[in-house]
């Protein structure tokens, strides 16, 4: 019992140097390292001993150990200011990196705006083509379209019609007995088979005469100026020959078409013929109150009989 004991002791007694033993073999070498550091800071300048204080005080353990750098004023101030140097570069740096990001931000910008802007010109651009088509085609579609004074009028279109139901051969020489400028206005508002026809069955003279008015004229509005001024002047001149007669009869307007549109265009137009002889006027008037159809069949009838009556009063209707 007393042996087992003394074994244990003995057993705690090396299990404790064994301790202790490691502890020194750790501990010498920094109390070594610590005894150097010592001798070679007092052996160094001092800015080489603060120095090394400075990255000694870094390592753990050892940093503990060892006194803490001493500095003289002139050194403290000098320190003072290479910490503000590097706070002031490290500051520096940092706005550096800013304005970078800053620059390169207002970069992508101005490139979105760049953008931008050539997008809106190009679609401006493209707006003012389109406008400009549009009023080009505007302009064309309207060059193409008869305006209207060059459409002749509603009595110049009726006369046409009344001329136009007649044989070329009958509507020809009446028309013929007319002045240039009334044979003009009167074509140009047949269509091109009607006037064709009639011009066939005109004098070389008078078909050339009225094709070159034809050709030169600017509308139908300036033809039938002009044949309005043309019968103006013939209207002066039988006017100072002889009175014209009074043309009050009667019977009113409506009588008298109501008349004549119930006679056969033969008996009226050789009525009609016989008046001519003593007094045109009445017989104008007779003309006037009837529709172009009957006006149409009795001139054509009354073509047949007296030409030169026929004519004489076609041309008198143009200019009342």
């Amino acid at each position: 019992m007393a042996k087992t004991e003394t074994q244990a002791d003995m057993g705690l007694e090396e299990e404790s140097g064994s301790k202790a033993g490691r502890i020194l073999l750790f501990a010498v070498p920094i109390l070594f390292a610590v005894v150097l550091v010592g001798v070679l800071l007092t052996v160094m300048n001092p800015n080489a001993r603060n120095t090394v204080l400075e990255t000694a005080n870094q390592i753990p353990v050892v940093g503990s150990l060892l006194p803490k750098p001493t500095y003289t004023p002139e050194q403290q101030a000098q320190r003072k200011e290479e910490q503000q140097a590097a706070s002031a570069e490290a500051t520096i740096n940092q706005l550096k990196t800013q304005l970078a990001q800053k620059n390169a931000e207002l970069k992508t910008t101005q490139q979105a705006q760049t953008d931008t802007q050539t997008q809106l010109e190009t679609l401006q651009k493209q707006l003012e083509e389109t406008e400009a088509k549009q009023k080009e085609e505007a302009e064309a579609a309207a060059a193409a379209e008869p305006k209207a004074e060059d459409k002749p009028s509603d009595k110049v279109k009726q006369l046409a019609q009344t001329y136009g139901s007649m044989s070329a051969s009958k509507a020809a020489p009446i028309i013929q007995t007319l002045t240039d400028e009334e044979m003009a206005m009167i074509l140009n508002a047949m269509n091109t088979e009607q006037r064709s026809a009639i011009l066939q069955k005109m004098t070389a003279d008078k078909a050339a005469k009225v094709s070159i008015m034809l050709k030169n004229a600017a509308s139908a509005a300036q033809l039938e100026k002009a044949a309005n001024t043309a019968r103006a002047a013939v209207s002066s001149s039988d006017q100072s020959s002889q009175k014209t007669p009074s043309t009050s009869g009667s019977l009113n307007q409506d009588q008298l078409s109501q008349t004549f549109s119930s006679m056969d265009a033969a008996s009226a137009s050789a009525l009609l013929t016989q008046m001519a002889k003593t007094n045109q006027a009445k017989v104008l008037t007779i003309l006037k109150s009837v529709d172009d159809a009957t006006r149409s069949n009795i001139l054509s009838q009354m073509a047949n009989t007296d030409s030169e009556t026929a004519a004489s009063l076609a041309n008198k209707l143009i200019g009342g």
